[in-house]
């Protein structure tokens, strides 16, 4: 990058050009070119013909004009750029050094030197420094040293004046020293109070830090801390429908603008090994022993993207759930594990008996489950010409029969049937065939699809685009806040239609809070094989879980809703031996520790972005295991019991647990053959003959299935003994 200062040369126009890069096309081109014999020795044609030639070429000119653009950059440009890219210039470091302290008295009694004890250099302006632990000189001992840190320095400023406009911005001379962690308010920056003294006002009224001017009225006093430029900024007039809205008062024109922050002095801070020190208690002396960190002065913009071009920026704006989960490791103490991920796979990943195949036919038109409290599966196939429904319990020994499972006449004249929906068992059945629909009961009669749902995106320039014919299938989802509050789903192709309804006498009725959406299904269901992905036979929910039928396949899907947010799991640190069942609450997070991540997450977040924090779900099971020990002495036995129910309770611990010892893994599920290896690896047992896995009611299973962001906690551990020598 060229030096912004070199000379202008004027065109034939009259308009000087600046000359702001010395990195032109040419050169460009001329370094690729050199860079290939290493990068590409099996690339020896390096003439302008060559197609490779002709994309370096591309990259260059594109290059060149993005160089010429950056050294345009003006100074508030590059701080927005800055600020959307987290990179913000650190402020002034502390001096840190270890102070030794030395007894003058000749005592031998015990003296306590107490954390926070100041000592200072020489000179008309000294550097201030505090311990940051105690120490005890007792007996014989007379001298001892201590870490000590330099002190902030409170800085008074005024930054000028205002003018009366809007969106004002008063820089600081100094960078305001601040926390090392984000916090929510104000965004990312320092505690800075900011007064406005109004001539004749009889001193200044401090106004608040906001982390957004969103919230702000027009006399509201407050002011927002741009950390990238290091400005206090006052509220924006911003356009709005009915003209133009003022967020945040503004100072009126003339009000002195001041400010008081805490700064480090950076390198005139600097002490020297060796230095003597003055310390305000009577019979001590100090010295600087060693000097531990130098001070370094605040940077500048160009010093803050050098260090973050090194990758050694702290992440201060989360863009990945990666950045998120660093951020929260790095700022806030007290947490084991943190994970941020959107769920998406079901807790319990069987599928129904009623839903697989032989229960049901391999092919089928559509199949029908009532959104609350189902009872059966109801799926309907061709039997020969015929459109025949097959009614499986599903959880109960037994379904009720139900009249209204015929297939209709009309239906049965159309030869054909997409879709049926219910939203109870005996309610009303609505079914979907071609371009019609048709409510369950003699009194009524079909209808076009277009009329009962004239929301339904349609046209007839695509048809294919059309939700009101055609339908591949259609899903009703129960509502928890309202017994009349309903989901549909359309399906058609790779895409589906999704909107609120309001139930009520043979109607959907759109709500009103409620607008329409159109999805892929591979979005918004992940997890689902490309076979399911596209026109399914019939989706049915279960427990608010969707199932996708297509052929013989029938595949689980979590609806992934286009507003869910990113779910923040945390682990607390947990004292106490792994290998003992840990007491209650023992995983529960600390308010304190959930306020700051709270804080820390409000601060590093997208705009736009939502997210949910909380504690994973825990997912208890117990373990009844047949074992036998080396020896049958009473002794070795015990020994062996406990040693074996340790090594579980070990393997399956939330923080100390899993294959790699640091936790057992998120989403993992359980099996027999867990148990199994881990029993194996039991020096004092012999063998383990059997294993059996139990949910958290006690009721024997083949796996124990974890939810996405799910953990194990293993409660109860039974343990047979065979005789050794059986």
């Amino acid at each position: 990058m060229a030096d912004p200062s070199a000379s202008s040369a004027p065109d034939p126009s009259g308009v000087p050009v600046p000359d702001l890069d010395d990195l032109r096309f040419q050169p460009l081109v001329d370094a690729a070119k050199r860079a290939l014999p290493q990068r590409a020795p099996e690339w020896t044609d390096h003439n302008v013909s060559d197609p490779g030639i002709t994309l370096i070429e591309a990259c260059a000119e594109r290059t060149d004009q993005l160089l010429y653009r950056v050294n345009r950059m003006t100074a508030r440009q590059r701080s927005a750029l800055l600020r959307l890219m987290g990179i913000t210039p650190l402020p002034a470091s502390p001096t840190r050094i270890v102070v030794a302290f030395t007894r003058t008295d000749g005592s031998t009694a015990r003296r306590e030197i107490p954390a926070g004890t100041v000592v200072r250099t020489g000179g008309e302006e000294p550097v201030v420094l505090a311990t940051v632990s105690p120490l005890v000189l007792e007996g014989a001992r007379s001298t001892g040293t201590v870490a000590a840190e330099e002190r902030l320095v409170r800085v008074t400023e005024v930054l000028g004046v205002a003018d009366g406009r809007s969106a004002g911005r008063f820089p600081t001379r100094h960078r305001p020293w601040r926390p090392g962690a984000p916090v929510a308010d104000p965004p990312f920056g320092p505690p800075v109070v900011v007064r406005v003294e109004v001539a004749g006002g009889g001193g200044g009224v401090e106004w608040r830090a906001v982390p957004t001017f969103a919230e702000a009225g027009p006399d509201d006093r407050v002011h927002w801390w741009d950390d990238a430029s290091s400005e206090v900024v006052f509220g924006p007039l911003v356009p709005a429908e009915d003209g133009e809205r003022q967020h945040g008062k503004v100072p009126p024109e003339g009000a002195r603008i001041s400010a008081e922050y805490d700064v480090f002095r950076g390198r005139e801070g600097a002490v020297q090994a060796g230095a003597p020190l003055t310390v305000d208690q009577p019979e001590l002396t100090a010295v600087v022993d060693t000097v531990v960190a130098v001070p370094v002065e605040a940077e500048d913009w160009r010093v803050a993207l050098e260090r973050a071009g090194l990758g050694l920026a702290p992440p201060r704006r989360a863009v990945t759930a990666a950045d998120h989960e660093r951020i929260i490791d790095e700022h806030v103490p007290g947490l084991a594990r943190v994970r941020v991920m959107a769920l998406t796979r079901p807790t319990d990943s069987r599928v129904p008996i009623a839903l697989q195949v032989p229960s049901r036919p391999p092919d089928v038109l559509t199949s029908a489950v009532a959104a609350r409290d189902p009872l059966r599966a109801v799926h309907y196939y061709d039997d020969s010409g015929t459109i025949t429904p097959l009614a499986v319990p599903l959880g109960q020994p037994d379904g009720p029969a139900a009249d209204e499972d015929t297939v209709p006449g009309p239906v049965q004249e159309a030869k054909r049937l997409d879709a049926v929906i219910r939203t109870g068992e005996t309610a009303p059945r609505l079914w979907f065939y071609g371009d019609m629909c048709l409510w369950g009961g003699n009194d009524r009669s079909p209808q076009p699809i277009k009329d009962e749902f004239p929301e339904l995106p349609g046209g007839t320039e695509d048809p294919a685009r059309s939700f009101r014919a055609d339908l591949d299938a259609v899903a009703v989802l129960a509502g928890p806040e309202r017994t009349d509050a309903y989901e549909l789903f359309f399906f058609k192709g790779e895409t589906f239609y999704h909107r609120a309804y309001t139930y009520g006498d043979r109607s959907f009725v759109p709500r009103a809070e409620s607008r329409g959406v159109t999805s892929l299904i591979s979005e918004s269901f992940p997890g689902l094989s490309p076979e399911c992905q596209e026109s399914p036979d019939a989706v049915v929910v279960v427990g608010g879980v969707f199932y996708f039928v297509k052929g013989a396949r029938t595949e689980p899907a979590v609806w992934r809703r286009e507003d869910d947010p990113l779910h923040v799991l945390l682990v607390p640190h947990v004292t106490g031996d792994p290998s003992l069942r840990p007491p209650d609450g023992a995983f529960d997070i600390p308010q304190r520790t959930l306020a700051s991540v709270v804080g820390v997450v409000e601060a590093s977040r997208l705009l736009g972005e939502r997210l949910r924090v909380g504690k994973p779900r825990y997912h208890s099971f117990g373990i009844a295991a047949t074992v036998r020990p080396w020896s049958s002495t009473r002794t070795d036995v015990e020994q062996a019991r406990e040693a074996a129910e340790g090594a579980l309770r070990r393997f399956f611990h939330p923080t100390a647990g899993g294959p790699d010892g640091r936790g057992w893994p998120w989403g993992r599920r359980v099996h027999a053959g867990d148990v199994f290896d881990v029993l194996e690896k039991v020096p004092r047992l012999r063998g383990t003959t059997e294993v059996i896995l139990t949910d958290d009611g006690g009721r024997p299973v083949s796996s124990v299935e974890v939810s996405d962001g799910g953990l194990v906690l293993l409660e109860d551990v039974g343990l047979d003994i065979a005789p050794a020598d059986g």
